[in-house]
């Protein structure tokens, strides 16, 4: 049987999340200057929508790492931080992170869906673009409801059905390139990444690989991302009611076209690909 957690590990391990857009040497302090840098340029919602200073006198909890750029944000802030992160890679990188910045912080290495943290232990629990990745997304839901206190906050990330991304460029625009370049392929021309891999999958899996409800794992963060869910924003709903939360307000965002970010943000407010929900435990 194939162990699904084991596989989301190895493949973020082979691809620590964000380090490829940088030229600069890791681990070193340039890289992780030019990384938070690149990363709240990229990702130019976030210091609008996400309160870092919420966490004030707050004991936090991160899931999902990547390279600690969040991390760094609500360190500065919270009475004690804590992050986890299913991968070696991950959790050295923010170690490497806090230390080139001088920050506090427990950097541990887990599950979220069997966390390693005794009861209602913090008042936050943040988790950008990760819990959509893993087997049992409702299982880590109520390990989330467990660790947190009473009216604990949770603020999360889910890649959105409802979006521009979903529709036209995965499953009509990527399907689209993919099928030209298999054709490519067949005609003996060269064909480039990911389409390559994309070939290399098909060939492997069959034709399910390419099926409606198969292929956009496939087209968020690389051909070898096996679980990559999109939602419907009732379905996250209806997932966080039955963990025991209670929604306060949802917003969408990411709408990365290059153009003005105010531009961005006023289409991401309707056909945005991020969809993020505070909710508390109720």
């Amino acid at each position: 049987m194939v162990n699904r957690t084991k596989q989301v590990e190895d493949f973020w391990n082979r691809n620590l999340c964000g380090k490829h857009f940088i030229s600069s040497p890791y681990p070193s302090k340039e890289f992780f200057d030019k990384y938070r840098e690149f990363r709240y340029r990229k990702e130019h919602h976030l210091n609008h929508i996400i309160d870092w200073t919420s966490a004030e006198d707050k004991e936090v909890l991160e899931i999902g790492l990547g390279i600690g750029a969040d991390a760094t944000r609500w360190a500065r802030y919270a009475r004690s931080y804590t992050g986890i992160d299913l991968t070696d890679e991950a959790v050295q990188a923010t170690r490497l992170h806090f230390k080139h910045l001088g920050l506090k912080g427990a950097i541990l290495k887990g599950d979220a869906e069997m966390l390693p943290i005794s009861d209602k232990r913090f008042d936050i629990v943040y988790s950008h673009g990760v819990l959509h990745h893993l087997p049992n997304i409702e299982t880590a839901l109520r390990e989330i409801f467990r660790v947190l206190r009473h009216d604990g906050e949770i603020i999360l990330m889910l890649y959105s059905k409802a979006s521009f991304n979903y529709w036209l460029r995965i499953q009509l625009y990527f399907r689209i390139r993919f099928l030209f370049g298999l054709l490519k392929y067949k005609l003996g021309m060269g064909v480039g990444e990911p389409w390559i891999s994309h070939i290399r999958n098909l060939s492997r899996k069959g034709w399910s690989y390419f099926s409606w409800n198969n292929w956009y794992h496939h087209c968020t963060d690389g051909p070898e991302c096996e679980i990559a869910n999109i939602y419907h924003r009732s379905e996250i709903g209806h997932m966080l009611k039955k963990a025991g939360f209670s929604i306060k307000r949802m917003r969408r965002a990411h709408f990365p076209i290059g153009a003005n970010p105010a531009i961005e943000t006023f289409l991401a407010k309707y056909l945005g690909f991020y969809q993020f929900i505070w909710a508390r435990k109720i």
